[in-house]
């Protein structure tokens, strides 16, 4: 695959035989680098100071994974693994800002679905699911 055939949204991705797993991880990098800016969390300012910086730094290199992963390359493969590693120990040692990926409400449906979302979108659960979709990943990756 040449530096021509790499396309943002290649159209194959689209195709039913395409790898559903590097599909997924692509969209899973493109909602990891966005999805925070669809909520407002409630925590302190020093807690939401250093989420917004982690997520400003994590931006461009999920964008530029999620593409990298749909085109098969084995260097976004590892490079989301580094990403998905990092932000695991980020709220390892920063359990406080754990709970700005937890969506408050008073009713408790929506705050379980939309947690839910958010703990898999940008929290450590979409991490841990990229670590598990590593061998998937790479069985299909060409470069």
């Amino acid at each position: 695959m040449s530096i021509r055939e790499f396309r943002i949204f290649p159209p194959e991705r689209i195709a039913t035989e395409f790898p559903w797993i590097i599909w997924a991880v692509g969209w899973l990098a493109f909602l990891k680098a966005f999805i925070w800016l669809a909520y407002e969390p409630v925590a302190s300012e020093n807690i939401l100071r250093l989420m917004a910086y982690k997520n400003i730094i994590n931006i461009i290199p999920l964008v530029l994974l999620g593409v990298g992963i749909w085109n098969l390359r084995k260097w976004a493969v590892w490079g989301i693994l580094i990403v998905a590693i990092g932000n695991i120990i980020f709220f390892i040692f920063n359990q406080q800002a754990l709970n700005t990926v937890i969506v408050h409400s008073e009713v408790r449906l929506y705050t379980t679905i939309l947690s839910g979302i958010t703990l898999l979108c940008n929290g450590p659960i979409g991490d841990l699911l990229i670590l598990c979709a590593l061998p998937g990943m790479l069985k299909y990756a060409k470069q």
